[in-house]
C-alpha cells in the first residue's frame, strides 16, 4: 500500500478551501456591485457562488463579514495601483497623477471592479480610507513645497476622489474615449492649483511601465 502524504493531503485541503472561499468572495463582489449590502442574502450568494449554505457558514459567520471581506480586496486592489507610484515616484505630484491615472484605466477595463467601487462609495463609510490617507499625505507633502494653491487639505482630497468617482461612474454610463484620462487628470491637477508647468512634463502622472 502506498504510504499516505498527510502532509500534502492537508496541503490539497488548505488549496481547495482557498478556492472555494475565493469562489464565495468573488460571487460577493459581483452581487455587492449592483446593490446595497441589505439586499444581499445568503440564499442568492450560495446560489450564485454555487455552493451549499453551509460550506458559506464554514467561511464567513454572516453576510457583514462577507462584505468586509470584499471591501478588505478592495483596498487591496487600491493598494496594488498605488505602490508603484510610491516606490518610483519622489515627486508628490507625479505620485498623485499616477494614482489618478491607474484608477481611472483600472475602471475602464474592468467594468465590475468599477460598479463595486461605485456601490462601495455609496454605501460604505469605510470606503478609500487607505486611499485618502494616501492622497492626504501627497497633497501635503505638494502643499510644504508651495506647489499647489488650494491650502486646504481634506477639502483637496474631497475633490480628488469626487471628480475619480465621478468619472468612473461616466465611464460606466458611457465608455470612456481615448483622452479621458488625460483630461480628467488635468482637471484634478487644475481644481487643486497645480499648473502644468508646476508638475513633470507628464500631467498623466509619469507612468512609469504603463505601456499607454
Amino acid at each position: 500500500m502506498a504510504k499516505i502524504d498527510l502532509a500534502r493531503r492537508a496541503e490539497i485541503g488548505r488549496e481547495r478551501r482557498a478556492r472555494t472561499r475565493a469562489q464565495i468572495l468573488e460571487a460577493g463582489a459581483s452581487m455587492l456591485a449592483e446593490r446595497p449590502p441589505e439586499g444581499l442574502t445568503v440564499d442568492a450568494l450560495v446560489e450564485a457562488a454555487g455552493v451549499a449554505k453551509g460550506t458559506f457558514y464554514y467561511h464567513f459567520q454572516s453576510i457583514d463579514e462577507l462584505v468586509a471581506a470584499v471591501g478588505a480586496c478592495l483596498d487591496e486592489s487600491f493598494n496594488e495601483l498605488l505602490t508603484p507610484a510610491r516606490i518610483e515616484l519622489n515627486d508628490p505630484v507625479d505620485r498623485l497623477s499616477f494614482a489618478f491615472t491607474q484608477f481611472l484605466e483600472k475602471a475602464s477595463s474592468d467594468a465590475g471592479w468599477a460598479r463595486l467601487v461605485v456601490q462601495s462609495a455609496h454605501t460604505s463609510t469605510e470606503f478609500g480610507r487607505g486611499v485618502r490617507a494616501k492622497l492626504k499625505a501627497d497633497i501635503s507633502e505638494a502643499l510644504h513645497q508651495g506647489r499647489m494653491s488650494l491650502q486646504d487639505v481634506e477639502l483637496a482630497v474631497d475633490i480628488v476622489m469626487g471628480i475619480w468617482l465621478q468619472v468612473t461612474r461616466g465611464i460606466l454610463d458611457r465608455g470612456t474615449r481615448p483622452e479621458t484620462t488625460r483630461q480628467a487628470v488635468e482637471a484634478v491637477l487644475g481644481a487643486l492649483g497645480v499648473t502644468r508647468s508646476t508638475s513633470s512634463s507628464n500631467a498623466g502622472g509619469g507612468r512609469k511601465g504603463s505601456g499607454k
